[in-house]
């Protein structure tokens, strides 16, 4: 460990000298945009990452869903999903756990768990997604080993009062009611969202389950029982710029999520009575200072963060609470180069029925420290480090190192490579470490190893551009975490080293003609991932090892469509995956699969301004407009065509 950190150190010594020296001879500078997403930044230091953001238009559209319908409709990554109910995410060929969402500097994922509930994170709070894919745990820390989505937050900073009022119905009773308020004197911003969604989500179904009593199957309509949502929550947010380099800001985030547990199509045959209940209470507090008024900048964050599941309305706890603490500094040496410096503190108090009394504290500290440096102008390099300590439990260091070159670049078009190497981690959660029975302590971190190398070629003319990216990356990851059956019991095991490779394409392009506007863009990728080995003295089956793993898709893909006259705006998109390997093993020597799979969505969206300067907005949205009838976990039926229709009343 020493050793690394004198050969960093050194490495940063003389690429300053060098950068110094380059200054001498160079008058001209360079330097790049930030881009600053609710106090996590994706920027310099991530070099070399695929990030991709979903546009404006499209969040608009789906401002009444969750961030599962906006993934799935507008990016390759795959959501397995229970009807809206429950939907985790599978992004590039890694499990649900292996990938952070974070608020601010709060990784929302349950640390019982391991993963967040996609389908109870409402896109109505927020104003921007952005999504960094493959291995992000220098940057954000345990679990990033798929990537990192971040939820972000606008600030407006302006005078007065303003803010809109929302309503939306849809098919098998979905409704939503929000509101957002924004109040100010430029200086001092508060601002208020908050909405209520709910949905008694009894969609009809062909139903194919089997009898086994009578030896055979029931074809036939059905329509789903139990399997309703009522999510509600709150985000106030309490600002202060003291000028355009020094900014405090407070953000709480209260969140009570109910819903009816989805049943398979067997037991919604046989026992349309039963009902089993999960409701969800988060309460989320992020306060941040930052100050860039000099060379050095640095930035002050605090978190508090209580996470509550009570299922079937039991008395038994299963709850956390975690105080987070950060400081974090940036220094820039010239025009050329820069470094960032950070601790995190995570101090958690699990309170956990099935976990062993003894267990009441847990502390994590994070070290991380990067670089940045331009060499000849068009070459952005970034180096990154991080090393955390959790109580008695040991964390591999995790280094990477970016590139970014520019190949050509004049008035119009632009060409860049990039590409990463880099180290990931993820430590097992409480569950795994120390439910009773099956947890166990004496689990080893999970490590992954990214590579990645992408191009993007834009275009920017007056009345065309567009963009065409392709990244190539692979990714492996060793001590894959499995919860096995044995004897009767279930135990958490390190047991696979797993590959997952592929080639993802990513275009889009806005065409200009007189008051019309049309754009289009196609998201593509291709995922082989599979096992590369297993511990045969755990798991009881042989898997081929070249088989894909569950619920990853080969191929996946959403081509949409959008077009634009004066104050009317049309969509379409399409959206397309590969068939999906559904069980763990194979049984009976037949491979068990669910089909191929194509939907499509569609969206009308109309905006009327008054004299008054307030307006009105009208999205009216038609899903699976053919009706298909598919499973997205098997078993598990999801809804036919259904229709939403949504009136916006923004004043100020």
């Amino acid at each position: 460990m020493n050793k690394v950190v004198l050969c960093l150190v050194g490495f940063l010594w003389f690429v300053s000298y060098i950068s110094v020296s380059a200054q001498d001879m160079r008058k001209d500078t360079v330097d790049i945009e930030e881009v600053v997403v609710n106090g996590k930044s994706i920027n310099r230091y991530q070099t070399g990452s695929k990030v991709e953001t979903i546009s404006s238009e499209q969040l608009e559209t789906m401002q009444d869903g969750n961030l599962e319908q906006v993934l799935l409709r507008y990016t390759p990554i795959y959501v397995k999903s229970m009807a809206g109910s429950l939907g985790t995410i599978r992004m590039r060929g890694t499990s649900p756990d292996h990938t952070s969402i974070n608020f601010g500097g709060i990784n929302i994922n349950s640390l019982t768990l391991g993963h967040s509930n996609v389908s109870n994170v409402p896109m109505y709070l927020f104003d921007k997604i952005k999504m960094q894919y493959g291995s992000s745990s220098v940057e954000n820390g345990s679990g990033s080993i798929g990537g990192a989505i971040f939820l972000g937050l606008d600030n407006r900073w302006k005078k007065g009062i303003e803010g809109e009022a929302r309503v939306a119905h849809g098919s098998f009773g979905e409704q939503l009611y929000g509101t957002k308020l924004f109040y100010g004197d430029g200086k001092w911003e508060g601002v208020t969202r908050a909405y209520l969604y709910v949905k008694k989500n009894d969609f009809p179904f062909f139903n194919n389950t089997p009898d086994f009593e009578k030896e055979s199957r029931i074809f036939g309509e059905d329509r789903q029982h139990n399997a309703a949502i009522e999510n509600k929550g709150l985000i106030q947010e309490i600002n202060r710029k003291f000028s355009s380099n020094e900014m405090f800001k407070l953000k709480i985030w209260l969140e009570q999520d109910w819903h009816q547990v989805q049943h398979n199509a067997q037991t919604n045959a046989f026992q349309p009575k039963f009902i089993e209940t999960l409701e969800d209470k988060h309460v989320r507090v992020w306060v941040e200072y930052n100050n860039n008024k000099k060379r050095f900048k640095y930035t002050l964050g605090g978190g508090y963060v209580y996470d509550n599941s009570i299922f079937d309305h039991t008395a038994q706890e299963i709850s956390t609470q975690r105080i987070i603490g950060t400081i974090e500094g940036n220094y820039k040496f010239s025009s050329l180069n820069g470094c960032k410096i950070g601790i995190k503190y995570k101090s958690i108090f699990p309170d956990v029925h099935a976990y062993n009394s003894e267990l009441l504290r847990e502390d994590w500290v994070d070290n991380y420290l990067s670089y940045y440096h331009y060499l000849l102008k068009k070459l952005l390099v970034t180096i990154n480090m991080r090393q955390a300590y959790v109580t008695d439990f040991e964390a591999p260091i995790t280094p990477s190192i970016g590139f970014s070159y520019s190949l050509f670049s004049s008035q119009f078009v632009g060409i860049k490579v990039t590409g990463n190497v880099s180290k990931s981690y993820r430590i097992p959660t409480f569950n795994d470490r120390y439910w009773i029975p099956g947890g166990n302590p004496d689990l080893k971190p999970e490590r992954g190893t990214n590579y990645e190398l992408g191009s993007k070629f834009s275009y920017y003319g007056d009345s065309f551009k567009g963009t065409f990216q392709v990244n190539a990356f692979l990714l492996t990851v060793e001590n894959w975490l499995l919860w096995v059956s044995g004897n009767g019991v279930s135990k958490a095991q390190n047991v696979l080293k797993v590959e997952s490779k592929g080639l993802e394409l990513q275009t889009d392009w806005e065409k200009r003609l007189g008051e019309y506007v049309i754009k289009s863009g196609i998201n593509y990728t291709y995922n082989p991932a599979v096992r590369k080995e297993e511990n045969n003295e755990v798991l009881d089956g042989e898997v081929d090892k070249k088989r894909q793993l569950e619920y990853v898709p080969l191929h996946r893909g959403v081509l949409f469509f959008n077009g634009c006259y004066k104050k009317v705006d049309i969509g379409l998109d399409v959206n397309y995956t590969h068939e999906l390997y559904y069980l763990e093993e194979d049984v009976l020597d037949k491979v068990k699969k669910l089909p191929n799979l194509v939907l499509f969505n569609s969206y009308m969206k109309y905006r009327h301004n008054l004299k008054s300067g307030n307006s009105f907005r009208f999205i009216a949205s038609l899903n699976n407009i053919f009706n298909k009838d598919y499973q997205s976990t098997m078993g598990y039926p999801m809804p036919g065509i259904n229709w939403r229709f949504s009136v916006t009343y923004n004043f100020k």
